[in-house]
């Protein structure tokens, strides 16, 4: 493709399935050892078992260029797709305008709907009690206290009975994992999606522990 909008519109078109990665230029043996985070997204919405949800996501769309759809894994679709069919609401928060467009030309374009913030998290993370919070700010190779602002967006959600989600753990989660191991609470890690994911389930409603 030279295209780099041809994949997300025949995507959001449906006349690409976004499991055929083939489409992105991968080739079979690189796909081998290219793990994806769709079906990570996909078993987390099942758990909610079609209810209403609302999603705060730190972090919109980086790129809307082929490639980036495996390396970003645009959560946003997933969210979005689920709260159209089942109700809730998303928040998306970013920092940078081009970020913010790229995610409200996906939600236009997929006809869902989310609220926007551009600016920093911490100012907003803690105004909606939220269902999921996907933290996927900026990692260390852009900013040198990633660590520390993942850390803090955590600590001002960790009394909400949610799911929370926490993207590239080596480049901005260890000090989140420090803090978690000191208070012992559970999380699981999940290596093989992207460069790691965490989840830590802080739900006690509705039967999700």
């Amino acid at each position: 493709m030279t295209n780099p909008f041809s994949y997300v519109m025949g995507l959001l078109s449906g006349l690409y399935d976004y499991k055929d990665l083939t489409l992105l230029g991968y080739t079979q043996e690189e796909l081998a050892w290219l793990p994806l985070r769709d079906s990570f997204f996909l078993e987390i919405l099942d758990s909610f078992k079609e209810k209403p949800i609302k999603v705060f996501q730190v972090g919109a769309i980086e790129s809307l260029e082929n490639n980036f759809r495996c390396g970003s894994g645009w959560s946003e679709l997933f969210w979005g797709k689920y709260i159209k069919k089942y109700g809730g609401e998303l928040w998306v928060v970013d920092i940078n305008p081009n970020h913010i467009a790229h995610s409200h030309f996906l939600s236009r374009h997929n006809d869902y709907f989310a609220n926007y913030y551009m600016g920093d998290a911490m100012d907003v993370i803690d105004k909606q009690i939220c269902n999921i919070y996907y933290l996927d700010g900026a990692d260390e190779s852009k900013t040198p206290d990633a660590h520390d602002q993942t850390l803090n967006q955590f600590k001002k959600i960790e009394d909400t009975h949610s799911l929370v989600i926490v993207d590239d753990v080596p480049t901005k989660a260890q000090k989140l994992i420090q803090y978690l191991n000191e208070k012992k609470i559970e999380y699981k890690h999940h290596p093989y999606y992207g460069s790691g994911m965490l989840t830590i389930d802080m739900r006690v409603d509705m039967g999700f522990r």
